[in-house]
């Protein structure tokens, strides 16, 4: 860390010391690539790219941070169909002649961390991951950095709280919205490994619309936020924040949500990549960079 320190001191004399006549160079621009498994219909991932685009603007960034069409059919975020939209994605931007100067995915599957690692790391191509993924990545070895929550501890974490909050409770359940995606996978084993015994299931969400939603967690047992007014006696808490979860906080059945901080996994890829290049490989020695709960 201390040259870094250095190296920013040392650009701060540089600057001062320029005259009226001379100008200061300005970075080369850099272009970094990114894909997530957020489609464009779900809201979590605006923060995101938004970002993104900021960082982007900010360390002279030339960036394509895909995202998958919101007209697609699926009805949740880790289905096939956008597993081999993401793996077709990466290797256009990790090989051929125009790649990316530096990387940056969720691995939603593994699927996914098998791209990234024939196409992006074995051109040298410096990648980072963030929100999901970051236990594979961490045991590649060869990835930068993941920026995100750990999954398996925002479940246990969640578990344990809900535990506290309401002992009287026999039965907890976890929703997964994601299809069987890593990153609902990990919460619902942390969630499940808290609870233990009192565990009921997981339960996988259709949510391709209200409807559908309400019946695929009734057949199992009740609802979430549309069967708020239906089943009273029901105690709920959420993992990620969203405006329909604020307008619920503070009823006697909606306890609390948890926030991962989408913006900062958006802000940071692209920041950290650009600085990692122009400095010559040298980054952080941190892998796990957590934005939350």
């Amino acid at each position: 860390m201390a040259s870094l320190y250095n190296r920013a001191a040392l650009a701060s004399i540089l600057f001062v010391g320029a005259t009226a006549e001379e100008s200061c160079p300005c970075p080369e621009t850099l272009r970094i690539g990114g894909v997530s498994h957020g489609n464009e219909a779900d809201k979590f991932w605006d923060p995101v790219y938004a970002a993104a685009n900021r960082a982007a603007m900010d360390s002279s960034v030339d960036l394509d941070f895909a995202r998958y069409d919101e007209s697609s059919t699926l009805t949740g975020q880790g289905g096939q169909e956008i597993v081999d939209w993401m793996v077709d994605t990466i290797e256009k931007m990790c090989s051929g002649d125009n790649t990316v100067d530096g990387m940056f995915s969720t691995i939603n599957d593994a699927a996914v961390l098998t791209a990234l690692k024939a196409n992006c790391l074995a051109n040298g191509i410096p990648t980072v991951i963030i929100n999901a993924g970051g236990n594979l990545a961490q045991e590649s070895g060869s990835f930068l950095h993941f920026i995100g929550a750990d999954d398996y501890n925002t479940g246990k974490d969640a578990g344990e709280k809900l535990l506290a909050a309401c002992p009287t409770c026999q039965r907890f359940y976890c929703l997964d919205h994601c299809g069987g995606c890593t990153s609902w996978t990990d919460r619902c084993r942390g969630f499940e490994d808290a609870v233990g015994d009192a565990y009921g299931q997981t339960i996988q969400i259709d949510d391709s619309s209200e409807d559908a939603y309400i019946a695929s967690v009734e057949s199992v047992i009740i609802g979430t936020n549309a069967l708020h007014n239906k089943h009273k006696k029901v105690k709920l808490a959420g993992v990620d924040t969203s405006p329909g979860l604020f307008e619920v906080l503070g009823d006697d059945e909606w306890l609390w949500g948890t926030s991962q901080q989408p913006y900062l996994q958006g802000y940071y890829p692209v920041q950290m990549l650009a600085n990692t290049i122009r400095m010559g490989g040298q980054s952080l020695q941190t892998f796990n960079l957590e934005t939350g709960p």
